[in-house]
């Protein structure tokens, strides 16, 4: 490594990096398939393509993308008048030589005059060539036929099938300084084509000329082989092109371009990270390719013209260069890399970086306080919705990291469905990973040694719409080499909590310390003392230790990203909840922290931190505990309108209901920011029973009216039947009568002539 020295350029500043130039080799530089993705569209190598038209305005009669099966799909008229091409948007060297391949079919081959033969011929052509032609231009819908147009540029390819009656078909050279005067177009080779489903052309040329072409039909057992020698000037940039004319069915599977040459590379910029503080100075790594004529990076400030500055570093003209830039507005920044070479299309790379303003940060509260005393090394609070001394649209959610070092993360970084969101939180707003379909995750820019001495802080709240859903991770560590694709899992939650430390599955405590139903805030801290060969990890909720301290065995070194809510590879089981108050300590914090962190949390944490109930269901005459949880910020609590205790400060309160039918108990919490509320439901459950009348009531008079008490299951329906003589079945269809939630009903109606107002019964089916 060299070195580093810094120069002021406009705002920018140069810092001149060591590292070696990139390293060329034989590659694969362009592939396409062909397989769906649009003409403009290459999921391969090498960029995608560009359709012409040349004697035609119908776009029906382009070069298509089609499918799989047929790839590139080159429709033309059947009367032959219409030209169309194919190019590579991106041009490459071949200077060192080159292999092209190309898997393609002509249906059709025939000559004037023959039945079914397209008029006045199907020619087809392909191979690589100087120039990108252009609409409009004789010479152009002309390249690479076997015509005795002038040659205007390099070309060497493949002419397939016949072209004005002619029978030239083989390898082909057009040669803009050959000898013959102006240029000279040559059939090098001929190679007699069949129609074919599949057949294949290879083309070998080496970078003194000389040249092998394969033509396989796929059926002979032996494929034609040809050699020769060109004259064109292999050190031009070149594309690959194709040609049809004559038929609507002609087309190319796929094609392959390997070469040994140097390639005109994309440039490439990265910044540490894509949110950052206005103020202080953000690094731009920079490569470019060192043939680029012109580098140029757009700044906000204005451009900066790179080659300049890396012909005057330390390891000149090598294409890598490192700048400084300090922006001087907060929001959206963007930097933009832009290289340009004679003969290929300009090639460019962009970052953009959110610049935040420090000013715009929520202040300071006793909590925050606490846990930045301890020096951790990040610290998200999770207020970030939008940063509001900047010009950040609403909608723009980032994490602001508070412990200053920085460590701020991007939506870039963050997976699924997060977001930033108000309540349930402990301080103001909290992170929400809500319950969609697929991973979810934070990905912090900070790294540490996993085997080293850590703890990890935070506030968290199941959300019940997930509750069963798990298990569920807390907090994992990603791989330094693979990225994404490795680490370590450190803690999970799966009704306990548990930790994946030492390989196998740690119970920290056995008892789950959220709330069955209707969950509140915790205050929890997994500590982690020297786990590199072998150490104790241990849970702290609400600054109490509980369950037992877990002996993990060695664990191998992980060097990465610190992950919140995912596993290392953002896989299931994501947490589905919230998290709020967040911070990694790379040493283990003690008790004593733990203790101060927790008090520190119930001074600054909301008025309302939760609402529970043990059970949701009763029976008659039992009773349902409700929980309440408040911060030392309260200054009243009512259920259903009644004070209950919790205004003399922080803690968690219970008392005992016995509610006589289902009852909605609904809590209001007032407090700064409130008032906060919130609501249960308790279901009353009454044991079954079997149907009786209870009472008989009467009005006398001509015809009396009979008041029935009845009982029986809870919101039933029963059928009322009346009798003569108690001995005839009870025939008399009366009334029906639905019980309330309790099992109780009553039933009013006119007696019936000749019927005793005594002689009833109750059925649970009807007539």
């Amino acid at each position: 490594m060299k070195t580093m020295k810094k120069n002021t350029l406009l705002p920018i500043t140069a810092v001149i990096c060591g590292m070696t130039s990139l390293a060329h080799g034989q590659a694969t530089v362009y592939q396409d398939n062909f397989d769906g993705d649009g003409v403009a569209t290459n999921t391969g190598v090498g960029g995608g393509g560009v359709s012409l038209l040349f004697n035609t305005t119908n776009p029906a009669v382009g070069w298509r993308d089609d499918d799989a099966a047929v790839g590139l799909d080159s429709g033309t008229a059947v009367s032959g008048s219409n030209i169309t091409t194919f190019h590579s948007e991106q041009s490459f060297n071949i200077d060192q030589g080159f292999t092209l391949e190309i898997v393609f079919d002509v249906p059709t081959i025939g000559n004037d005059g023959l039945a079914g033969a397209p008029f006045p011929s199907n020619h087809l052509s392909f191979g690589m060539t100087t120039v990108i032609p252009m609409p409009g231009i004789t010479v152009a819908s002309e390249f690479l036929s076997t015509s005795s147009f002038v040659p205007t540029a390099e070309a060497i390819g493949f002419s397939v099938g016949t072209r004005n009656g002619s029978t030239d078909s083989g390898v082909i050279e057009w040669d803009a300084d050959g000898n013959s005067g102006a240029g000279l177009n040559s059939l090098l080779s001929g190679i007699t084509f069949a129609p074919g489903s599949s057949q294949t052309l290879t083309l070998e040329v080496e970078s003194d000329g000389s040249y092998d072409a394969t033509y396989d039909d796929g059926v002979a057992v032996t494929p034609i082989m040809v050699s020769g020698t060109t004259d064109i000037d292999l050190t031009q940039t070149y594309f690959f092109r194709a040609r049809t004319q004559g038929a609507s069915d002609n087309f190319i599977q796929s094609v392959t371009l390997t070469t040994d040459s140097a390639q005109f590379s994309n440039p490439t910029i990265e910044t540490s990270n894509t949110v950052h503080d206005l103020g202080t100075p953000i690094d731009l790594n920079i490569t470019f390719d060192p043939s680029a004529d012109t580098a140029i990076l757009t700044t906000p400030a204005g451009n900066v013209d790179l080659v300049a500055i890396d012909a005057g570093d330390t390891t000149p003209n090598d294409g890598i260069v490192t700048l400084q830039d300090s922006p001087a507005a907060a929001g959206f920044n963007s930097y933009v890399v832009t290289a340009t070479r004679t003969g290929t299309p300009d090639l460019s790379a962009d970052v953009e970086l959110l610049v935040i303003d420090p000013a715009g940060e929520a202040p300071d509260n006793a909590f925050s306080t606490a846990i930045k005393a301890d020096s951790p090394l990040f610290y998200y609070r999770f207020e970030d919705i939008m940063d509001s001394a900047s010009d950040v649209a609403p909608e723009t959610i980032f994490i602001r990291d508070s412990s200053g070092n920085r460590l701020h993360v991007g939506a870039e970084s963050m997976r699924g469905g997060i977001s930033v969101v108000p309540g349930p939180s402990g301080i103001q707003n909290t992170a929400s990973f809500e319950p969609v379909a697929g991973a979810r995750g934070i990905r912090s820019p900070a790294t540490s040694q996993l085997s080293d001495s850590f703890s990890f802080v935070s506030v968290l709240n199941v959300d019940p719409v997930g509750a069963t859903i798990n298990p569920r991770t807390l907090l994992s560590m990603a791989s330094e080499v693979t990225g994404e694709l490795d680490g370590r899992s450190v803690l999970l939650w799966r009704d306990d909590f548990r930790t994946a430390l030492g390989g196998g599955t740690g119970f920290l405590v056995t008892e789950d310390p959220f709330p069955e139903n209707v969950s509140c805030l915790i205050h929890a801290v997994f500590t982690a003392d020297e786990v590199a060969g072998g150490g104790t990890v241990a849970l702290f909720i609400n600054g109490t230790a509980v369950g037992t301290p877990v002996t993990v065995a060695t664990v191998p070194d992980n060097i990465g990203n610190w992950i919140l809510g995912a596993t290392p590879i953002f896989g299931d089981p994501s947490w589905f909840d919230f998290m709020d108050e967040t911070a990694i300590f790379e040493t283990a914090l003690s008790e004593a922290q733990i203790t101060a962190h927790a008090t520190a949390f119930f001074t600054a944490a909301d008025p309302f931190l939760g609402f529970y109930a043990d059970v949701t269901e009763v029976t008659l005459g039992e009773s349902v505990e409700l929980s309440w949880k408040v911060s030392d910020a309260v200054t009243a609590v009512t259920i259903n309108g009644d004070p209950v205790a919790g205004d003399a400060g922080g803690g968690v309160y219970s008392m005992s209901f016995s509610p006589e039918v289902t009852t909605t108990y609904t809590i209001e919490v007032t407090g700064p920011g409130g008032p906060f509320t919130a609501s249960i439901e308790v279901t009353l459950v009454v044991p079954p029973s079997d149907p009786s009348i209870d009472s008989i009531t009467y009005t006398p008079g001509e015809l009396p009216e009979v008041t029935l008490g009845v009982s029986g299951d809870p919101s039933t329906t029963y059928f009322i039947f009346a009798s003569t003589t108690l001995d005839d079945g009870f025939p008399t269809f009366i009334a029906s009568v639905t019980t309330d939630t309790t099992g109780v009903g009553t039933i009013t109606f006119d007696a019936l002539p000749d019927i005793p107002v005594e002689f009833y019964r109750l059925d649970t089916e009807g007539p």
